[in-house]
């Protein structure tokens, strides 16, 4: 029945501004899972949170999705302070961290295809993509949870994965935003830095930029421009982009044809804060 699993901390996200301080649900599976089922993918959620936050991810539920609970002591919360009205403007920390996940979570993994998404580097111990590869057919990953580093006083801070060689040639699907790419490459040309990380293996790169999403297969590249979106619905953009191209590609669609599916998908839920609602795609 199910076709695809995100695996991942949901996070609780307490956002403050000068006027208002809102709690709202957020993280990789949440936004992708979501999107996944409202493409019609059946999708599942394998995730770690505290008995006390289970209401604030519903939202998963009432998608369709199915969502699997390993109890932790503590929900991953992340702290967004915006001290003005601009909302790049921004400083970032954790708060609480769920517990890591280790192989027996990965028994829950029942699909073909996975995505891991997790939220900072250690939470998926990179070990584990060793096991989970044995398991599956196809196995996506974000690169943010193997780059950014929580340090001691709760800021994030993004770095080299420094066992990339190791288990990038692991992965099918390995997603990067143009910064994450810099980070790993040093290269700020967005297709030099995917031919760079092509070259530690992963089959394909698939990149988010601020003007669209571009997927590289080791030989050709595949490019399709976002449309004109909002800012309130920048978080979560790559999380749907990634979601989206699965979709498309479980789907049967062709890399050209997933790249132009993920690039309207992520459009649409741009318009608006929260996860894709479905329906809007032009």
């Amino acid at each position: 029945m199910f076709k695809l699993t995100f695996i991942g901390h949901v996070s609780k996200d307490i956002n403050r501004t000068p006027t208002e301080t809102v709690v709202v649900p957020g993280g990789g599976v949440f936004y992708g899972s979501i999107a996944a089922q409202r493409l019609n993918v059946p999708s599942v959620v394998v995730t770690k949170i505290s008995s006390k936050d289970t209401s604030l991810f519903k939202p998963i539920e009432d998608a369709g999705t199915r969502l699997i609970i390993s109890p932790s002591p503590e929900t991953t919360t992340i702290e967004n302070i915006y001290p003005s009205s601009n909302p790049d403007e921004r400083r970032s920390r954790i708060l609480h961290k769920a517990d890591p996940f280790d192989v027996d979570d990965l028994q829950r993994v029942q699909t073909k295809t996975v995505a891991v998404s997790a939220l900072w580097h250690g939470e998926f111990p990179e070990e584990l993509l060793e096991h989970l590869r044995t398991q599956v057919e196809t196995m996506a990953v974000d690169a943010q949870g193997f780059l950014r580093n929580v340090l001691e006083d709760g800021t994030m801070s993004y770095s080299d994965w420094e066992f990339k060689h190791v288990y990038l040639p692991l992965i099918d699907i390995f997603k990067v935003d143009s910064n994450e790419a810099f980070v790993m490459t040093g290269e700020r040309l967005l297709e030099k830095a995917c031919k760079r990380i092509s070259n530690y293996g992963p089959k394909i790169v698939l990149a988010t930029h601020k003007d669209g999403v571009v997927a590289y297969d080791g030989k050709n590249f595949y490019e399709a421009s976002f449309s004109e979106y909002k800012l309130i619905g920048r978080t979560g953009r790559g999380d749907t982009c990634l979601a989206a191209f699965l979709a498309a590609l479980l789907s049967g669609k062709s890399l050209k044809q997933a790249v132009e599916l993920a690039a309207k998908v992520t459009t649409a839920k741009m318009q608006y804060a929260g996860p894709y609602r479905g329906g809007e795609v032009p």
